[in-house]
């Protein structure tokens, strides 16, 4: 689930990174907390960026790339307006399953803070649900890109899904065959940004931890809004 470089991108933060630690640029400290809204019943997150513990409570082998959440059959929401740039399938070691990636430019997010672009990567989909889907293909903030399923397809695993968010200057992708058969993306200038940073652009926590989620609004007007909304519809509780 990691494809920016040819090492564990955990790794290659723990070598040096920004200052911004909310940004999500050092892994190891990024404390960022989701805040639900009142009234509504939304899918949690599971297991949160650079957490060391998996949604079953067992100690993961690195520190969490992105964040896990979902129940099995929920729909996945695009973030944001944007442009398929991928779709295969994946193998992490616990079986093939289809993968996503999704680019949004910064235009598209209201942001200006030097990125052209932001990637958002989906493991542990069905195939089957995504194969439809085609480079190039315009997708819409609040579109449905998929169900949360299990990694690897396998009953044994929890349901999930897996969503990391990259940040980049070029969208140029290079791909190679990693041990267990499936494809991984590279791109050396790519790094990694907490999800939920982007989730709380629009209103930054005023405690520099605690992101309000903001649910997507089929009525809602989002011209001038600011990074990302939920991935999983809320309903009103």
């Amino acid at each position: 689930m990691l494809g920016a470089t040819g090492v564990s991108a955990v790794a290659h933060y723990l070598e040096g990174g920004s200052a911004d630690v909310n940004k999500g640029y050092d892994i190891t400290r990024s404390k960022l907390v989701p805040i639900y809204p009142e009234g509504y019943r939304c899918s949690p997150l599971t297991s949160l960026y650079a957490s060391w513990r998996d949604v079953d409570g067992s100690r993961r082998d690195e520190a969490h790339s992105g964040v896990d959440g979902g129940a099995l059959g929920d729909d996945i929401l695009a973030p944001a307006s944007g442009a398929v740039k991928a779709v295969w399938e994946a193998n992490w070691g616990w079986g093939k399953e289809g993968a996503l990636l999704i680019s949004h430019t910064a235009a598209e997010l209201n942001l200006d803070d030097g990125a052209s672009h932001y990637l958002s990567v989906y493991d542990h989909l069905r195939y089957q649900d995504i194969k439809h889907l085609k480079a190039g293909q315009r997708i819409s903030r609040g579109e449905r890109l998929a169900t949360v399923y299990r990694p690897g397809g396998h009953a044994f695993y929890l349901p999930e899904v897996h969503w990391e968010v990259w940040e980049v200057q070029s969208e140029t992708l290079t791909w190679v065959t990693n041990r267990h058969g499936g494809q991984e993306w590279r791109n050396p200038e790519a790094r990694l940004i907490d999800p939920l940073y982007m989730l709380g652009i629009h209103e930054p926590p005023q405690d520099g931890k605690s992101v309000r989620i903001v649910p997507f609004d089929p009525k809602a007007d989002y011209t001038n809004f600011r990074g990302f909304t939920y991935i999983f519809p809320c309903r009103k509780a």
